[in-house]
């Protein structure tokens, strides 16, 4: 299983790379391909990029800037994302995202 996370990891890396800097070579599709496959392999993951953040969220550790302030912080900036397995038809958390969390700018 730690060879699964490691690539969802790096499929999470890739993917925030191209958001940011662009698709300059047609990656995207490649991306999603490899999604779909872990998908049949019962493996999903989610990226909380810019959902709210508050202390009794239990699918983040959370690395806060700045003086935190309940109810206006958010998600801005994904290290690792949620990853799932089903097991007996309910999700099944594996690994928790590591996240930057700030105050929401007013």
């Amino acid at each position: 299983m730690e060879a699964i996370i490691g690539i969802i990891n790096q499929v999470h890396e890739v993917n925030q790379k191209l958001e940011t800097k662009g698709d300059l070579i047609n990656v995207s599709r490649n991306i999603s391909r490899i999604k779909h496959h872990l998908e049949e392999l019962g493996y999903t993951f989610h990226n909380p990029i810019n959902e709210d953040y508050n202390d009794t969220r239990t699918d983040c550790e959370a690395n806060i800037i700045g003086d935190f302030t309940e109810g206006k912080m958010y998600i801005s900036k994904v290290i690792k994302p949620i990853i799932f397995t089903e097991t007996n038809n309910a999700p099944n958390i594996i690994q928790k995202a590591v996240v930057i969390v700030e105050q929401k700018p007013e």
